[in-house]
C-alpha cells in the first residue's frame, strides 16, 4: 500500500469510521447467499430462495435514493441506526417465516421486500464522511478508490463467511449473523463523532433540495445513465462468463476467470487511487468508459480459457478505477445537501441494471450463444460511453464542487486538525 493510502488512513478517526462502514456492508455480501440457503432449506424451493433473496436486493436498489435523501435531510445518526435495526429485524424474521405453504411463500416474499426497502446506505454515507475527512481535492480519489476495493473484497469474503456458517451450524445462522453485522457496524458507524456531526440539511437550516433531489443536476443524470450501461454489462458478464468456460468444457475455469476479475480490479484500484491526476474527474471518468469499451471488445472472439482470462482481467482493471472515479464526479455534481443520495443513485443504477443483465443473461446464453451474450455486454458499456459523450459538457461542468460544508463545530474542527497533519 502506498504513502497516500496511509496518509489517509493515519487521519483522526478514519481507521475506526472505515472498519465500522466494513463491517456494516459485510451484511451485504453474506446477505444474499445466505437467505438462499435459508429458504431453500425451509421449503425445499430453489425458486423461492432465489425469488426472496432477489426482492431484497431490488428493494434495496431501487429505494436507495429515497434512503439517500432521508440520511441528507435528517442526518446520519438519526436515520442509519433505526434503518439498520429494522433490516436486521426484518432478516430475523425471515427466520420465523420461512417454510413450506403459499401463505408463508408470500410472506417471505413480503418480508422480504420490506428489509431490503430498509437496508441502511453505508457505503455512499461513508462517500460523504470522506469528504468531511480530506476534502475534494486530490485525496478524495485516494479515499474513494480504496473505499471501492475494500468493498470488493467484502464480496470476495462474504459468499465464503456465509456458506462456513451455513456448513459448520446451519443457514438460519448465516443471516442472522448478517442481520448482527448490519446493526453492529451501523451503530458503530454512526457512533464516530464524524458521523454525528453529519446532522442533516434540516438540522443546519439548508432547506430542501427540491422533488428531485440530486437529479436536479443535468451532470448527474448523465452519469447515472452511463453508469446503467455498465451495470448491465457486469451482469451479462457474471453469467457469460460461466457459459463460456462450460462451451470450452471446463466448467471448473469459470471460478478462475471471476477469481481474475476480482484480483484485476482490486490491482487497478489500488494502482489508480495511488497516482495523482492533473485531469478532472469527468474527464477521467470518460477516458475510463472509453478504455473499458475497447478492453472488453475482444472477449466475444477469445477463443479459449486462457485468453478469455487475459481479456477479463484488462476489464477487472478497469472496472474499479471507473466507480471511484465516478463517485468523485457525483460529489462534485451533486447540488448541495444531496450528497448521500448522490451516491445512492449511482449505486441503483449499476446494481438494478447489474440484476437485470443477470435475468437477461441465461436467455441469451441458450438462444444466442456464448460469442453473441458477450458481445452484447460490450455493446451495453459502448451505450454507455456514447451517453456519457452526448453529455460530456455536463460532466464536465462539477458546479457544485467544493460546496458541500456542514456548518457543525464537529466538522470544522476535523478539518482543522487535517490541515495539521
Amino acid at each position: 500500500m502506498g504513502s497516500s493510502y496511509l496518509a489517509v488512513l493515519r487521519l483522526p478517526h478514519a481507521r475506526p469510521l472505515l472498519l465500522a462502514s466494513l463491517v456494516g456492508r459485510l451484511a451485504n455480501a453474506t446477505g444474499p447467499l445466505s437467505v438462499v440457503l435459508l429458504v431453500q432449506e425451509q421449503t425445499g424451493s430453489f425458486a423461492l430462495a432465489g425469488a426472496a433473496s432477489g426482492t431484497i436486493a431490488l428493494a434495496s436498489g431501487l429505494l436507495a435514493p429515497v434512503r439517500g435523501r432521508l440520511v441528507d435531510r435528517y442526518g446520519q445518526r438519526r436515520c442509519l441506526a433505526p434503518m439498520a435495526l429494522a433490516f436486521a429485524a426484518g432478516l430475523t424474521g425471515l427466520v420465523v417465516v420461512a417454510g413450506p405453504g403459499p401463505a408463508a411463500a408470500m410472506a417471505t416474499v413480503g418480508l422480504a421486500a420490506a428489509t431490503g426497502a430498509v437496508a441502511p446506505p453505508l457505503g455512499a454515507s461513508m462517500r460523504v464522511l470522506w469528504v468531511s475527512l480530506v476534502g475534494q481535492g486530490p485525496r478524495l480519489q485516494t479515499a474513494y478508490s480504496l473505499d471501492a476495493v475494500l468493498d470488493e473484497l467484502l464480496f470476495v469474503v462474504g459468499p465464503l463467511l456465509a456458506g462456513g456458517l451455513a456448513t459448520l451450524y446451519r443457514p438460519a445462522v448465516g443471516v442472522l449473523a448478517t442481520a448482527a453485522l448490519a446493526a453492529a457496524g451501523t451503530l458503530g458507524f454512526v457512533a464516530s463523532p464524524v458521523s454525528r456531526a453529519q446532522a442533516g440539511s434540516r438540522a443546519e437550516g439548508a432547506g430542501r433540495a427540491g422533488w428531485a433531489g440530486a437529479l436536479a443536476a443535468p451532470g448527474l443524470r448523465t452519469l447515472v445513465l452511463s453508469l446503467a450501461g455498465v451495470g448491465a454489462a457486469i451482469g451479462i458478464w457474471e453469467i457469460g462468463l460461466v457459459g463460456a468456460a462450460r462451451a470450452a468444457g471446463a466448467a471448473e475455469a469459470a471460478g478462475l476467470l471471476l477469481a481474475a476479475w476480482a484480483a484485476a480490479s482490486a490491482v487497478g484500484g489500488l494502482w489508480y487511487g495511488s497516482r495523482t491526476w492533473n485531469r478532472t474527474a469527468g474527464q477521467r471518468y470518460l477516458g475510463l468508459l472509453g478504455v473499458l469499451v475497447l478492453a472488453c471488445a475482444p472477449m466475444a472472439a477469445a477463443g479459449s480459457p486462457l485468453a478469455l482470462g487475459a481479456v477479463v482481467a484488462l476489464v477487472g482493471l478497469v472496472l474499479a478505477p471507473l466507480e471511484s472515479s465516478a463517485y468523485v464526479l457525483a460529489a462534485e455534481l451533486a447540488p448541495p445537501g444531496t450528497l448521500t443520495e448522490s451516491g445512492t443513485w449511482l449505486n441503483t443504477a449499476i446494481n438494478v441494471t447489474s440484476a437485470a443483465g443477470l435475468a437477461a443473461a441465461g436467455a441469451l446464453v441458450d438462444r444466442a450463444g456464448v460469442p453473441a451474450t458477450l458481445a452484447v455486454a460490450c455493446a451495453c458499456t459502448a451505450a454507455g460511453l456514447l451517453v456519457a459523450l452526448a453529455g460530456r459538457d455536463r460532466l464536465g461542468a462539477a458546479p457544485y464542487r467544493g460546496r458541500h460544508e456542514v456548518g457543525h463545530a464537529a466538522t470544522r474542527q476535523l478539518r482543522r486538525e487535517r490541515r495539521m497533519l
